[in-house]
């Protein structure tokens, strides 16, 4: 039997991901003029980059959800009433893992921004800024006990917002990715005000809920990036007529 010529190429080992269609046309053109061998080591390598935004998909939530989680069950603590990081003060072992968990939190996130800005330092600039700055709040968080001053470092965790605003500003992504990033960025800035008012009756619960919400923001963005750039290595990828494509496809 003859073979169908009329059929479709296979879609090239490294082209863009099928679900990215969010990407604009330009650089969704040059993703499918890419050409790369499915034999390369680089293709099967993950970059640097790739590895910064996949930690970043677990650990600043697990961090602190554990520690969250045992909190339910430490004797004389009020999760409903209580902060998360007044855990620090009780005599319990969950006390020790909540200083530890806010580095792991806080590394992880400023970890994240390192990934996000290799993409393409001059369009993901303020998103690493921003991202430097709420990681040195958590990080803070965990050298300092609850009470003093420098757990927080003076209230840098305003910054929280912008890390999801500015990446809905310079990510380029779609419509809906843009408005999770600004729902998210809205919400984590009305708990900062009810938090800061003192009119929340029950800051431990809702406190609890915007960690799942702002941390939880972290894994969607880095799946987000992995998704659209899974595959596209630099080292390699090539358009059809030798030259790169759009510095953000890199």
């Amino acid at each position: 039997m003859r073979p169908d010529r009329t059929a479709s190429p296979p879609r090239a080992h490294g082209s863009l991901h099928p679900e990215a269609a969010w990407l604009p046309a330009p650089w969704q053109a040059a993703a499918s003029r890419t050409v790369l061998s499915t034999t390369s080591p680089a293709a099967k390598t993950p970059t640097v980059r790739q590895l910064l935004l996949r930690q970043s998909r677990i650990l600043p939530l697990a961090a602190l959800l554990l520690p969250i989680l045992i909190g339910f069950s430490a004797p004389g603590y009020s999760s409903l009433s209580q902060h998360v990081s007044e855990l620090q003060l009780l005599d319990h072992p969950v006390a020790a893992l909540m200083r530890v968990a806010p580095l792991v939190c806080g590394l992880s996130i400023l970890l994240f921004g390192l990934g996000a800005w290799l993409i393409e330092p001059a369009r993901f600039t303020f998103t690493a800024l921003t991202s430097a700055a709420v990681a040195a709040n958590f990080i803070s968080a965990g050298l300092w006990v609850t009470g003093s001053p420098l757990h927080g470092l003076y209230g840098v965790g305003f910054f929280i917002p912008l890390v999801p605003a500015c990446f809905a500003a310079e990510s380029g992504m779609g419509p809906s990715v843009r408005r999770v990033c600004l729902t998210v960025a809205v919400l984590s800035m009305a708990y900062l005000w009810l938090n800061l008012s003192g009119l929340d009756p029950l800051r431990g619960l809702s406190q609890r809920l915007a960690i799942v919400l702002i941390l939880g923001w972290y894994t969607y963005a880095s799946h987000q990036l992995l998704r659209a750039f899974r595959g596209n290595d630099p080292r390699t990828r090539r358009t059809a007529d030798g030259a790169r494509p759009d510095p953000l496809m890199r």
